[in-house]
């Protein structure tokens, strides 16, 4: 519910690099080429990710109070993390009722060797742009997976922020961010996961 606003300004964005992309201007990743070395490196960040969110997890989903919602939004459902094709990539699986609303999301991580980080994409039913992919990384900041994204909406700059942490094998939180690029972020929405028994 709140991504569509988030990511709204970054709609164009994905939208240039999906027209790019179709007419052939991109050339394969290393990776994609058969590098053994790259192969590697992104079987292993794969790996690390995997360890710390694989699995079927119950969710609590709590939007900040805004201009639609005053009191916020109380949402509930389940995220599904697994291996992507080959195991060069991970795909999660995001379903949350949030107040009156069915959000469903599908989201694919893999390595960019040269970033050195998470080349990310992101869709869901609350975006009528489709899917946002995201030109930033994500990247492991000691225990935490952070991906960071300034973008422009109506001639104003502003920054998104996403945080998965506090993993254990019970658990883990997401925590998206967002405001005027410069200034300090809020808190838009939190997500706690417990892994489905």
């Amino acid at each position: 519910m709140r991504r569509v606003w988030i990511f709204a300004g970054m709609a164009v964005l994905a939208s240039v690099m999906m027209v790019t992309k179709a007419a052939g201007v991109c050339k394969p990743s290393p990776a994609a080429r058969g590098d053994a070395k790259i192969q590697e490196n992104a079987a292993s960040a794969s790996a690390r990710l995997l360890k710390a969110m694989e699995g079927t997890w119950t969710i609590t989903d709590t939007l900040s109070p805004d201009a639609k919602n005053p009191k916020g939004v109380q949402g509930a459902g389940t995220i599904v993390w697994r291996p992507g094709p080959g195991g060069f990539s991970v795909v999660e699986e995001f379903h949350s009722k949030q107040g009156e609303q069915d959000v469903n999301g599908l989201g694919m991580m893999w390595w960019d060797e040269g970033s050195k980080g998470f080349h990310t994409i992101w869709c869901d039913s609350t975006n009528p742009g489709g899917c946002i992919d995201f030109k930033n990384v994500a990247r492991w900041e000691g225990p935490d997976l952070v991906l960071q994204e300034d973008y422009e909406l109506n001639g104003k700059k502003f920054t998104f922020k996403e945080v998965f942490g506090e993993f254990s094998e019970l658990g883990f939180k997401q925590t998206l961010y967002g405001g005027e690029a410069g200034k300090d972020l809020k808190v838009d929405e939190v997500i706690e996961a417990k892994r489905k028994m």
